[in-house]
């Protein structure tokens, strides 16, 4: 069985009265405007009236404790409501409770319950903060979490379309560091998309609050897991390609994902939009992003290779920590913000912004230089390296087939090919290699050439080998040279055609022995 969950519950404070004006007529849930039919019972929608948000809590105390003001928010699986303590009236909550024919079903319980254990086990000023789940004397549950102001990141997205490329990196590093206490207990989000990424404060200055955490995964909790191998829980869009494919899913499904995140918020696009879900899907599985650089030319290409080490298709690919991305980002990050409580009466919004610092030291402007340098060297070194390459291979194979031949008619200076065996030797190893080197260049040109952690990846690994062969082959025959000539002390041995076997093997070997090593060490 194959489901998506797009996350549907309402978020905590949208400041809207009207985030979901399309009511079902049979059902009585509520959609987004851009629903036009209900998805549980296929009703054409209606559109709302202003006072369709009306509810008969509002105005009534649940459980003695928390008196309910207003509707701020509502999604298909629940409403949020503005609440005050009724022992402490200046504390703001935003209670989420779900529909009354959802609190009957154990899966849609079971996810309620996990959104909470999952958010109030992380401690950290970028994660919203819940304060209790209970029920309603009529068994509703609800949970209780911390009012934010602010909106959405998806809604702030949309209105500017592209960030800059400070104030989108700093905002994904609030998420990273948010993940990262996710991560230091175990709690896996797995839905992280702008949807769930609420700005509060200042937009000029946010801070970036991770929220839903309702299809979360907990390490090594017994009955834990809302979902078996082979169920697909997320966002197409922003889905890690493991997570696509139904498989179980670690830690470095969130890093694909706020890779995802920084990619829309820098180009103002989506890394993968299909018409529909299950293109979006394929497209995750089989094809890589459009280059960020092509859709905004201002991001640096070192950038751009950290997005898309963040969205490697393999885990093992990609940053293997959120710390990893988080420190990679902060050569992108101009200002540092440590966390501080708001000191203003009746909200409770995070923590505040603090001054800019200073600009950064000189090594990080050397770093910075560094990565431009060996990202912008990577495709020319990978045309130079193939080259070589070739070149090398080819004349090897010539020369060790000569050598055989030579040798198979006595070895000696005289016994050389005629010209018709030379051509025929020559073009019969250029028309073997010129199938395997089109291929190449078709994968490189499809996979690799507009992917820029790829490109540098492929350079790094053509680099040891053919430099390694290349130069033990020069070296082995600088040495026999020197034996010739003052070992020796004859040159004509210098035509012996084994030579050219013995050089053509020790190249040969210097080149398997680099490229198994490093091989080993990518392990």
């Amino acid at each position: 069985m194959t489901s998506l969950s797009t996350s549907a519950t309402a978020l905590p404070a949208s400041g809207s009265d009207n985030a979901t004006p399309k009511v079902c007529p049979t059902c009585g849930v509520r959609y987004p405007a851009e629903f036009r039919v209900c998805p549980r019972d296929a009703a054409t929608l209606d559109e709302s009236e202003d006072d369709a948000l009306r509810d008969d809590l509002v105005g009534k105390t649940i459980n003695e404790t928390y008196t309910v003001m207003r509707v701020v928010g509502e999604g298909g699986m629940g409403r949020v409501y503005e609440a005050r303590h009724t022992r402490i009236s200046s504390k703001r909550f935003a209670i989420k409770m779900l529909h009354p024919e959802f609190a009957r079903q154990p899966q849609v319980i079971s996810r309620f319950q996990r959104e909470a254990e999952a958010a109030a086990a992380v401690q950290s000023p970028y994660v919203v903060t819940v304060f209790d789940v209970h029920r309603t004397a009529e068994g509703r549950p609800f949970l209780v979490n911390e009012f934010l102001e602010g909106r959405e990141l998806a809604d702030y997205l949309n209105e500017v379309g592209k960030m800059k490329i400070g104030p989108a990196v700093r905002i994904v590093r609030q998420i990273c560091k948010a993940l990262t206490a996710a991560h230091a207990k175990g709690v896996v989000h797995r839905d992280m998309k702008p949807e769930n990424v609420f700005l509060t404060g200042d937009l000029t200055m946010p801070i970036a609050k991770v929220i839903d955490f309702g299809i979360s995964k907990v390490d090594d909790a017994p009955g834990a897991a809302l979902t078996q191998t082979g169920m697909i829980m997320g966002t197409p869009s922003y889905m890690a390609p493991e997570q696509a494919r139904g498989e179980r899913v670690d830690h470095r499904a969130d890093i694909y994902a706020v890779g995802a995140i920084l990619y829309c918020a820098l180009t103002g696009s989506r890394p993968f939009d299909r018409n529909d879900p299950t293109a979006t899907l394929t497209a995750v599985l089989t094809e890589d992003p459009p280059r960020p650089r092509s859709l905004e030319p201002s991001i640096p290409e070192p950038l751009e290779m950290i997005i898309q080490r963040a969205m490697a298709k393999e885990p093992v690919h990609r940053y293997q920590t959120m710390e990893e991305l988080d420190a990679e980002l902060a050569l992108y990050d101009s200002t540092e913000a440590e966390p501080k409580e708001m000191s203003s009466p009746g909200v409770q919004s995070g923590p505040r912004n603090s001054l800019p610092s200073a600009p950064r030291a000189a090594p990080t402007m050397t770093m910075q230089l560094r990565q431009a340098q060996q990202v912008s060297m990577a495709r020319p070194l990978i045309l130079l390296l193939s080259v070589l390459g070739i070149f090398w291979v080819a004349g090897g194979l010539i020369t060790l087939v000569t050598a055989i031949i030579r040798l198979s008619r006595g070895g000696t200076v005289t016994d050389n090919l005629t010209g018709l065996e030379a051509v025929l030797l020559a073009s019969g190893i250029g028309f073997a290699l010129i199938t395997p080197a089109l291929i190449g260049a078709r994968h490189v040109r499809r996979s690799v050439w507009n992917n820029s952690m790829k490109a540098v990846d492929l350079a790094d690994n053509l680099r040891r080998p053919i430099v390694v062969g290349l130069c033990a082959y020069g070296f082995a025959s600088l040495l026999v040279r020197v034996v010739e000539a003052v070992v020796l002390r004859r040159a004509a041995g210098v035509a012996w055609p084994m030579w050219d076997v013995v050089l053509f093997a020790i190249g040969g070997v210097g080149a398997a022995g680099a490229y198994l090593l490093l091989r080993s060490e990518s392990r």
